[in-house]
């Protein structure tokens, strides 16, 4: 009986330990906004505008039916799908290291619509992308129903979806989720016209100054002469 009682508590450490190291604090909480993220993402790409009946198709005694449209990006159906596949994106993200504060997070190493990425101070392996996965597909099977709820409304930011789910709800995050600033190509090509354009602007201003000034040089230059002449012929007539 001893023996048992021994090897169950054995088993039981072992369990605890292995599950102490899979709930890494850092990797679960970059997971899970990493899956945010996606899920959020997946549902902007969605029109708007399509709908889905949703409530109980049963009839009533009346006749009736019980059913309402709802987005269909928003509806439990599509965020059931969703939930299936999201984490085989999980591949596309690295592990980046910041070098002052050696704080880990997981960046994107494929754009999405051609935006700009910071690719510094990454790690790239199939292990990190495994584990990456597990912890997403493990996230979703503890709080699928939490996830859910969570996305069938409209409003929140990216980053309030992260802290609500991620601080609030799985507690697998300590401080709150940061904003990302990406700039997109066109607001950087925006960016450089209207740069280059200030420079063209200032090289006009410039040109138009030194014309200017020129034009009043040459106006006092024949002035000049005149001045000269009266004073000549004042002296003439003094002689």
């Amino acid at each position: 009986m001893l023996v048992n009682f021994g090897l169950v508590l054995t088993v039981f450490a072992a369990k605890f330990a292995f599950c102490s190291g899979k709930r890494d604090p850092v990797h679960y909480c970059g997971a899970c906004h990493v899956l945010v993220d996606e899920i959020d993402y997946a549902i902007k790409q969605i029109d708007p505008r399509k709908t889905i009946q949703v409530g109980s198709f049963r009839v009533d005694p009346k006749g009736d039916q019980k059913t309402w449209e709802v987005p269909y990006a928003r509806s439990e159906t599509y965020l059931t799908e969703l939930l299936e596949s999201v984490c085989e994106y999980m591949n596309q993200y690295a592990q980046s290291t910041d070098p002052k504060t050696q704080k880990k997070t997981y960046v994107r190493t494929s754009s999405r619509k051609g935006e700009t990425l910071s690719l510094s101070n990454i790690s790239m392996n199939q292990e990190i992308s495994k584990a990456l996965r597990f912890a997403c597909e493990s996230i979703i099977e503890d709080f699928e129903d939490d996830i859910v709820k969570l996305f069938s409304k409209e409003g929140p930011t990216l980053q309030e979806l992260q802290n609500s789910l991620c601080m609030d709800t799985a507690e697998l995050c300590s401080e709150p989720a940061q904003v990302k600033e990406q700039v997109e190509p066109d607001e950087m090509e925006i960016k450089e016209e209207a740069a280059e354009t200030g420079e063209e602007e200032t090289t006009d201003t410039q040109e138009e100054d030194t014309t200017d000034t020129h034009e009043e040089e040459a106006a006092e230059t024949q002035e000049d002469p005149d001045i000269h002449k009266d004073g000549a012929t004042e002296t003439h007539e003094d002689l």
